[in-house]
């Protein structure tokens, strides 16, 4: 009878451990909590979805802000310019609710990670080469909410983008580079840019320049961009103008040479007797012309034919080379004359002085016309260098 009861018991310890083991198998649901994100007062739908566009009927206006605060250099060699900016864009966000009173015109600054739960632009800038956000302690950038119904982001940035510059003109060259915003994916069905917002005080430049700097905004013409069957993209942006300082170089290269050229006009009033005075006078004239168009070659930026101001040097160099030129034509008329003069010497003495005072109003003849022919070349160079090179920059 014992026994009947002790196995009686082991099987109702057996029947409760198996159900214990049965009950610790199941799976408990889980109770997920899903709350609404919210920041000073403003808070998403519980519905909110970030990968799509606020407005999805129709297409999204983004509004670009660029504040320069300096034009930190303009790369020749690297055909790039860097900026210091502001660079701020602001869409609209229907979808935030709030049931804060919100003013007209009030801007509500937010934590900067709030953004990671917003949909965002997929921004895009052509020909970027760095942009890199300024940072102290922490990333300078911030967040506002416009009337309850717009985000704005601002960051302090620092951006390099290429330009196509040419530098066939240089230093009378002139240069116009664009900063052009736009959307990645989203064409103009879906995503429009608003005409830039810019703000530019050159007075405050910290760095100095080979330009005269000048900005707007983009041309109508440039605010589209047709990716054939992708469908036609909103541009936004600035235009930026580098114009040349073109004293430094009229005073440092243009002015010397010129006035070198006309130097060596001089050497036409020199008698062709006076061999050293005159072929010492051309050959320094002509070699110092050499060293400038050196230092000019290797300041010059890269270009596929010839510089502006190298034209200018290698037609200098030939004026001078041509004077020098012409009086060694002089030295070898008159070294044959004196041999043909030994040939002769059956020749009367007054013979030989009228032969003598031919030769030289001869030589003095052709350094007359030297003389007037050189300056009309030279002058004639001028008239057609200058307004061409004027016009040119201008179109």
């Amino acid at each position: 009878m014992t026994g009947r009861i002790r196995a009686g018991q082991l099987l109702v310890w057996l029947l409760l451990a198996v159900q214990k083991t049965v009950q610790a198998s199941i799976p408990i649901p889980a109770v997920v909590e899903i709350t609404q994100k919210c920041v000073s007062g403003f808070c998403l739908p519980l519905e909110y979805q970030k990968l799509e566009t606020p407005f999805s009927d129709t297409f999204n206006t983004v509004k670009v802000t660029v504040e320069i605060m300096d034009v930190l250099q303009v790369n020749d060699k690297e055909f790039s310019v860097t900026l210091t900016m502001y660079f701020s864009v602001q869409w609209e966000e229907p979808r935030i609710t709030t049931n804060n009173t919100v003013g007209e015109g009030e801007w509500t600054p937010i934590d900067l990670q709030f953004l990671n739960n917003l949909w965002v632009p997929n921004i895009f800038i052509y020909d970027l080469r760095s942009f890199s956000a300024m940072s102290v302690l922490k990333k300078l950038a911030g967040v506002w909410i416009v009337e309850g119904k717009a985000i704005y982001y601002n960051q302090a940035s620092s951006v390099t983008f290429l330009c196509p510059m040419r530098f066939d003109l240089y230093p009378l060259d002139s240069h116009v580079c664009k900063f052009r915003v736009g959307s990645t994916n989203l064409d103009m069905t879906r995503m429009r840019f608003a005409p830039t917002e810019l703000t530019y005080d050159e007075t405050t430049r910290n760095t100095i320049l080979d330009y005269a700097v000048t900005m707007g905004r983009l041309h109508e013409d440039d605010r589209i961009l047709p990716y054939g069957e992708l469908g036609n993209y909103s541009i936004t942006g600035i235009e930026i103008t580098f114009t040349r300082h073109k004293l430094k170089y009229l005073i440092v290269y243009y002015l010397p040479s010129g006035l070198f050229v006309v130097v060596s006009w001089a050497s036409f009033l020199i008698p062709p007797e006076v061999v050293p005075g005159r072929m010492a006078m051309l050959i320094t004239l002509f070699l110092v012309l050499i060293n400038i168009f050196n230092i000019v070659t290797t300041n010059s930026p890269n270009v596929e034919g010839m510089t502006a101001i190298a034209a200018w040097m290698v037609v200098c160099i030939f004026f001078v080379f041509g004077a020098l030129a012409g009086y060694a034509w002089l030295l070898w008329k008159k070294k044959k004359s004196c041999l043909k003069r030994k040939r002769l010497r059956k020749l009367s003495e007054e013979e030989g002085k009228l032969r003598t005072r031919r030769k030289e109003e001869f030589r003095s003849k052709v350094d007359d016309m030297f003389l007037v022919t050189f300056p009309l070349l030279f002058a004639l160079f001028n008239l057609i260098y200058w307004p061409m090179c004027i016009r040119t920059n201008t179109g």
